[in-house]
């Protein structure tokens, strides 16, 4: 079983690759049309557009920039394995500090550097002869709105019905979710008890909130709502709603923007 599972594939993996650099992606883009199981599918510059690529092309592995505009590579990544769970994410920077060597730990990807090609193809390569992997649906465009120019805050998506598409892992350690996400409505929120309160501890009315006044209101509302974390201590949050509509008005999804309020205010001297 285990030589069956290392044998190489019938047809090449499908590879996107994602570099700000033009000059990194040309010899990327020429080192990988040489590694004999890969074909490359797509390239981009940016976040957002390295998303674009995986949902147009359904690669199997993914190797992203992790200083790149618009949606920088840890977000890049929770959104794609939001999306497609089984693509095979691989990481990579000119500057492998301690503080991006701890995200990555944090969401289990390989964190490579970019003055290590030979490693860098060798990992494509060894992903390349791995496995096959299932497809996933579509990205959503409403999950792409809600997180351009937002990668950074916690981030979780409330379409119209209720159900829940997306939440990043900066809103999972806040509220307590699995990630990578599972499938999750407002109602099962509800159910978890997740409530939010006052800064006096009082419990915060459900249509007060910033979500129930997005929504009735058809604008952005924001607020700062206090949560209990696990030793009981109220915990101060900003939280953002903001709602997407489509081209003829209507209401397609709500994005939430969860930011810990502690963490902006500045340090005593």
């Amino acid at each position: 079983m285990a030589e069956e599972a290392q044998r190489p594939r019938s047809s090449p993996a499908r590879v996107v690759f994602a570099d700000d650099d033009p000059r990194l992606r040309e010899l990327l883009r020429t080192l990988l049309g040489l590694l004999p199981h890969v074909t490359v599918v797509g390239e981009a510059g940016d976040g957002i557009e390295a998303v674009r690529m995986v949902a147009q092309h359904y690669p199997d592995t993914v190797l992203l920039d992790v200083d790149m505009p618009k949606l920088d590579g840890f977000a890049a990544a929770d959104l794609i394995l939001s999306f497609r769970p089984e693509t095979r994410i691989l990481l990579h920077t000119a500057a492998p500090d301690d503080e991006k060597r701890r995200r990555a730990a944090l969401v289990s990807l390989p964190l490579l550097d970019k003055l290590h090609i030979p490693e860098t193809m060798d990992m494509v390569e060894q992903a390349a002869i791995a496995g096959m992997h299932s497809l996933a649906t579509d990205i959503e465009p409403l999950v792409l709105l809600a997180l351009v120019g937002q990668a950074d805050e916690g981030v979780i998506v409330v379409r119209a019905d209720e159900t829940i598409p997306f939440y990043n892992p900066a809103v999972a350690s806040v509220l307590d979710l699995p990630f990578p996400p599972e499938s999750v409505t407002l109602a099962d929120l509800r159910e978890r008890k997740l409530v939010a309160l006052r800064e006096d501890g009082s419990p915060y009315p459900l249509d007060e909130q910033p979500l129930a006044r997005a929504l009735a209101d058809r604008t952005i509302v924001s607020d700062v709502v206090y949560l209990r974390d696990s030793a009981g201590t109220l915990h101060p949050y900003k939280m953002s709603s903001r709602p997407f509509f489509d081209p003829d008005g209507n209401l397609i999804g709500i994005a939430n923007y969860i930011t810990d309020v502690t963490r902006s205010m500045p340090r005593p001297r």
